[in-house]
């Protein structure tokens, strides 16, 4: 009796796991197919190389335009204590964007931050960190290019 309740109940649970790691897929995806990809001047290369694992150039008529027009990365110091030193730093990544085809033009700009603690003891450390979080705000920042894609498929 109780060995055919564990089959019974194990038996939902792995369906239920099946159906909803099946519509998770279906929802959201990880690349998007666009019909072109064109980047501004001033945008580096690793942002290129890292949308390229978001977004593949395929062409097709029905696919969408991307064009990236700004990429900057803005940086704030923010002051305290007794000597109004450096306390903390907050890093502004801000992207200009245009999705269009011959029947939708939607145009935005993505903006987020981070902040870091400021390191004056050790400015070398301090400078490979900000590296880092621009790197993690690009990735980010392309994720959230993602979402504003899918809200303009829907």
């Amino acid at each position: 009796m109780e060995q055919s309740k564990f089959i019974k109940y194990s038996l939902i649970l792995s369906i239920f796991i099946l159906i909803s790691g099946c519509q998770h897929s279906w929802v959201e995806r990880s690349q998007i197919n666009l019909n072109e990809i064109i980047f501004g001047y001033d945008i580096d290369e690793s942002f290129k190389k890292k949308s390229k694992n978001y977004f593949i150039k395929t062409p097709n008529e029905k696919s969408l335009n991307l064009s990236i027009t700004n990429l900057t990365f803005k940086k704030k110091n923010f002051y305290g204590g007794y000597s109004a030193r450096t306390k903390q730093i907050e890093i502004i990544g801000e992207l200009q964007y245009r999705f269009y085809d011959q029947n939708i033009n939607k145009s935005g700009i993505l903006k987020i931050s981070k902040f870091m603690p400021a390191n004056e003891t050790n400015p070398s450390a301090e400078i490979m960190a900000q590296k880092e979080i621009i790197s993690e705000l690009e990735l980010t920042l392309l994720k959230e290019l993602m979402q504003e894609y899918w809200l303009i498929e829907a």
